[in-house]
């Protein structure tokens, strides 16, 4: 359903043409599709912190309409979206575009979806398929372009979370009850911008006063762009004000371990995973930081929760074998050099660590 990004004629008349289908569960987020009226492209998040995929026009109206955050969100939640939204007729009409659109590309997306979205969260957001999702497609798709069973086993091995962007956009819980969704729970949290997981209601909250952690995603883009004293400050700053970001947590522990700070570290580290383990990044922090220490039995542990967390991580499969061989381990430390290699073939010097095993 969106217009044909290559070119047919520039791309040459012998080329397979591979059609699939756009995917979207738009009955789950009835005030989907508009932008936070505040959202601004930064240089370190050019769509911003709530662009249309994450944006709400129910709550936009509240903006418009000067009511607070609290009172906002108690509205929304109260709310009886079921028969303002009109959910069925919603859905009806989205799962019959869906449906078309799986007879014009020869794929089965729709079937997929009734069975599926009220037992898992089939869908991160509104357009974004979460992992279950996501491969049933690319299945279908790879197939297509001639991947073996191998290919795809490989595949579901590698991927273990949504190649999509991690954040979640809430459900309302009028949304939840009408359709009666098992994963669902009261007290469920979503996810955004790796800031931590909130309720629906901390959720409604957060984008009511435009709160979004943005010292700490700045300190992060200056770590990234090379800037290390002024990322450091200033992810100081942004920790000081949002201390359970899980990321910037994890990153400062690794600054920390730089310094020799190793003690600070390891309580940065911890913390970290204990406020989200199913955060890599917190448990490759400790990994890093249990290496750092010469304990490598623990290093390796927590190099291999991470991966399990996010098997295509090429920098965590060579840390993992720095500490195997350490071990004298070698034939582990070797094939997990071999793995980092084949998902980062260009990185300098880890050639020489598989020469030297």
């Amino acid at each position: 359903d969106y217009e044909q990004v290559p070119d047919p004629e520039n791309i040459g008349p012998h080329v397979l043409l591979i059609r699939f289908p756009w995917v979207a569960a738009h009955f789950l987020w009835p005030s989907y599709n508009e932008a936070h009226p505040r959202n601004q492209a930064y240089w370190y998040l050019p769509s911003g912190p709530w662009p249309a995929q994450l944006g709400d026009s129910f709550l936009n109206r509240m903006i418009a309409e000067g009511v607070g955050a609290a009172e906002a969100a108690e509205r929304y939640l109260r709310l009886d979206i079921a028969s303002a939204a009109r959910l069925e007729r919603r859905y009806e009409l989205i799962m019959d575009a869906q449906r078309l659109r799986d007879e014009r590309s020869g794929t089965e997306t729709a079937d997929f979806i009734e069975r599926h979205f009220r037992d898992e969260p089939l869908f991160v957001s509104p357009d974004h398929p979460g992992l279950s999702l996501f491969l049933h497609l690319a299945r279908q798709v790879y197939t297509k372009l001639g991947a073996t069973a191998a290919d795809l086993a490989r595949v579901e091995t590698m991927v273990r979370k949504t190649p999509f962007p991690a954040d979640e956009l809430p459900i309302h819980p009028g949304v939840a009850r009408h359709f009666g969704l098992r994963f669902w729970r009261e007290d469920t949290r979503y996810r955004h911008l790796r800031s931590g997981r909130f309720t629906a209601e901390e959720y409604y909250r957060r984008y009511m006063a435009y709160e979004w952690d943005e010292m700490i995603h700045e300190g992060l883009a200056l770590l990234d762009s090379g800037r290390k004293a002024e990322g450091y400050d200033m992810l100081c700053k942004g920790l000081g004000r949002a201390p359970h970001h899980v990321l910037g947590l994890a990153r400062f522990g690794y600054l920390l371990i730089e310094r020799g700070q190793l003690v600070e570290a390891e309580a940065v580290a911890w913390r970290a995973a204990a406020i989200d383990a199913s955060e890599p990044d917190s448990h490759a922090a400790l990994g890093h930081l249990f290496a750092a220490l010469k304990r490598h039995q623990e290093a390796a542990a927590a190099f291999r929760k991470a991966l399990a967390l996010e098997a295509g991580d090429a920098s965590v499969w060579m840390a993992l074998s720095f500490v195997l061989d350490r071990l004298d381990r070698t034939e582990e430390a070797f094939a997990a050099a071999r793995e980092a290699i084949r998902l980062n073939p260009f990185e300098p010097g880890w050639g020489e660590h598989v020469e030297r095993l």
